[in-house]
């Protein structure tokens, strides 16, 4: 069949970035995220199914640009604590390399496969996706302090980007991902979150917390501790 290497390779690239960036995450974890306008949103994962007891996240294919910050909250609910701001400016600099390696995979690797551009636009495909990993790299380099990467960190994620290109897209994610956040997701998501985005998260909260309540034995004390965190976190969701 004509293109049908060609097809497959580029089936195999987009396989291979949508598997990377997928997350696994636990019940009582969500990803904090950057919206537009300094604004920011959570998600949690698919409840419909759970892979070892996690429940599978795939952030939006078509934003590699945007930070995630994994955070964890307590079902019994949450002492106050200082303020921890996510970076989210600290990414700034990678994410128009990180839109290059998206054009020069998805973009110039097609047109070079299924037009009459040919080798000529392979070529430019290969050398703006190398150059720009490589120009990530070493942007992520100078930021590793800031960043919280360590050496070892560093070498296996330039390691798996110049080995597997399509790996380089999720970049950000990987770094962003692993940066400790201490502040609990409830208390940062009611804190920065506009209204109507916290109320949204509100409701992610209690179906979670309406799971943990029907495994846990009636009568105990985090029963009790339970059941008035849901009760102020639906008291929110009403409001």
């Amino acid at each position: 069949m004509v293109f049908q290497a060609e097809i497959l390779l580029m089936a195999a690239a987009i396989g291979l970035y949508v598997y990377d960036s997928a997350l696994l995450l636990r019940g009582n974890e969500g990803i904090l995220f950057p919206r537009r306008s300094n604004g920011w949103g959570v998600s949690f994962g698919s409840r419909n199914f759970q892979i070892m007891g996690k429940e599978p996240f795939l952030p939006n294919p078509f934003l590699p640009h945007r930070p995630l910050f994994r955070l964890s909250w307590k079902f019994e609910g949450a002492p106050l604590s200082e303020a921890c701001d996510p970076p989210r400016g600290a990414f700034m600099a990678l994410a128009p390399w990180v839109w290059i390696m998206a054009i020069s995979l998805f973009v110039l690797f097609p047109l070079g496969f299924f037009s009459r551009l040919g080798d000529r636009m392979l070529l430019m495909g290969i050398g703006s996706l190398y150059l720009s990993i490589l120009v990530a790299l070493v942007l992520l380099w100078h930021k590793r302090e800031q960043l919280s990467i360590s050496h070892r960190r560093f070498a296996a994620l330039a390691f798996e980007s110049l080995i597997c290109p399509p790996f380089a897209l999720n970049m950000i994610r990987h770094v962003s991902v692993s940066i400790p956040v201490a502040e609990d997701l409830v208390i940062a998501a009611r804190r920065l979150q506009k209204p109507s985005h916290w109320h949204a998260t509100c409701a992610g909260c209690l179906a979670r917390l309406d799971s943990e309540i029907e495994c846990e034995e009636e009568g105990t004390e985090r029963m009790c501790l339970l059941q008035a965190h849901r009760r102020r976190l639906h008291e929110e969701a009403e409001s």
